[in-house]
């Protein structure tokens, strides 16, 4: 029996628990007064079910708790993600929050009804109910995103939509999700609370007053079943709907519409490269300038990892850090591309737009390993994803999500993805690791030739890169920190 399966055996499982302990309960009554039966009550469901009157109540609750959850979602989501954004704002919103979490409900009713009528009491009391729950929740999400893609998604200059879109919506759509569940059902306690307390006309929460009044139990509980049933569905609707939204626009990447100059242009520049690739061709148009090192200092809390460290790179062939691990390769990689701030000392003569490889892919996890690369491209254009993916071997796979792929897959389709933009410089930090013998030969002759065309720093424990590459090498220790 698979997952699903089982969830559903032990939920019903549960469910018939509850009626097995309700008709004990009632039996042991006696009389069936003060608890009449499931039975009983369940008839009774059935005859609201068929009175007109009965769906007018019921629309009329529904309509104005849903509408509270919807208001108070959007007010949650907005005001989540300015918090996560202004400091100044979130600090400002802790007392509010916390008044809505620790006052009691009835409290908050009874005020209200001073200010206001019976059916905006409602739609208040449930959004006041919905609210801090979603924020709280959205508000953790968004300040613990994937730092590390964020930072991914500066180096590509990705749109500030497309972080949205493929970064936070993905990483908080789980958290959104199980707030909302709660709070749904929350808010449908929290409305009918306010209803019954408001003698709110035409509702649920009215005519369980009424049966109450009454001492009339088999509807008071009839009643109850049928509010929980309302929940019950609105709080499955909802959360698919939510979820449905979530997903076409995290997941769903827009069609390519690369036009005329740019398309043309992005053409000529990937076919001179792959060309090139496939030819032993030397291209003659490269970079030749310096970067020049002049005492650097760096240090992470009381670890010192340059101090005063000098050095002149000639960009006119790839430049190849070497060193163990922990010496200060992929730190210094960093530095050059402006990614840390460095604590001391200058760097200069440094192109300006510069892509990565980074150490870890930095992959974004739900799209497929196509839309990996065309995220980063303007138009989102295809054409050059898929050229790019079939030089890389990676074309049986290019339709799969990158968090199905192997380890090597992943390393070349984020090697693909720096290729595949503009840029004046590539830094590659362990670009070529996991990759077996065959992957490995394929990406560093196409790095070979990417690198006729601009300049390029690599970091590695790979020595063999130098003859590969025809790198010149610098070679980064604990005793060369200091020079």
């Amino acid at each position: 029996m698979d997952s699903h399966n089982r969830k559903i055996l032990y939920t019903a499982g549960g469910a018939l628990l509850l009626l097995l302990l309700w008709q004990l309960l009632s039996t042991l009554g006696g009389t069936g007064f003060l608890l009449p039966s499931p039975y009983r009550v369940l008839s009774t469901v059935f005859q609201l079910f068929a009175e007109s009157e009965s769906w007018l109540t019921i629309s009329v609750s529904m309509s104005g708790i849903v509408l509270s959850i919807l208001v108070a979602t959007c007010a949650a989501i907005l005001l989540a993600w300015s918090a996560s954004r202004f400091e100044r704002l979130r600090f400002l919103m802790i007392p509010i929050v916390q008044v809505m979490k620790v006052v009691p409900i009835v409290s908050f009713i009874l005020i209200a009804m001073f200010f206001m009528g019976a059916r905006i009491l409602t739609s208040f009391i449930s959004g006041l109910v919905v609210f801090p729950m979603i924020y709280n929740h959205l508000l953790s999400a968004f300040l613990n995103v994937d730092q590390g893609l964020l930072e991914m998604a500066r180096t590509f200059s990705m749109k500030k939509r497309d972080v949205v879109r493929y970064i936070v919506i993905p990483q908080a759509r789980e958290e959104f999700l199980a707030a909302s569940s709660v709070a749904i059902g929350m808010a449908w306690k929290a409305g009918v609370a306010a209803e019954v307390l408001a003698f709110s006309k035409d509702t649920i929460g009215r005519r369980i007053y009424d049966a109450k009044l009454y001492l009339d139990m088999e509807h008071l509980l009839a009643w109850t079943v049928v509010l929980v049933m309302a929940a019950f569905i609105v709080e499955k609707v909802l959360v698919a709907l939510y979820r449905l939204v979530l997903v076409q626009v995290g997941e769903r990447l827009p069609k390519s519409h690369v036009r005329g100059r740019s398309k043309e242009a992005s053409d000529v520049r990937l076919s001179t490269v792959l060309a090139d690739a496939s030819s032993g061709a030397q291209v003659v148009d490269r970079w030749e300038g310096l970067i020049v090192i002049k005492g650097l200092c760096k240090k992470y809390d009381r670890s010192i990892v340059f101090d005063d460290f000098s050095a002149t790179l000639n960009l006119d062939r790839p430049v190849l850090f070497v060193g163990a691990s922990g010496s200060g390769k992929t730190t210094l990689l960093r530095l050059i591309a402006g990614l840390d701030r460095q604590d001391g000392g200058t760097i200069s003569g440094v192109p300006k737009r510069g892509l990565f490889v980074f150490q870890d892919n930095r992959l974004l996890p739900q799209l497929s390993a196509r839309d990996n690369v065309r995220v980063v491209l303007p138009g989102y254009d295809g054409d050059v994803a898929d050229r790019l993916i079939r030089e890389l071997d990676l074309s049986s796979v290019k339709d799969q999500p990158a968090s199905t792929l192997s380890g090597g897959e992943q390393r070349r389709l984020a090697l693909a993805r720096a290729l595949a933009p503009e840029s004046d410089i590539l830094y590659l930090d362990e670009a070529f690791r996991e990759l077996d013998e065959k992957n490995e030969t394929t990406a560093i002759e196409l790095v070979r030739q990417v690198a006729q065309e601009k300049p390029m720093l690599l970091a590695s424990h790979d020595h063999g890169l130098v003859e590969r590459l025809n790198a010149s090498v610098v070679m980064i220790s604990k005793s060369s920190h200091r020079t």
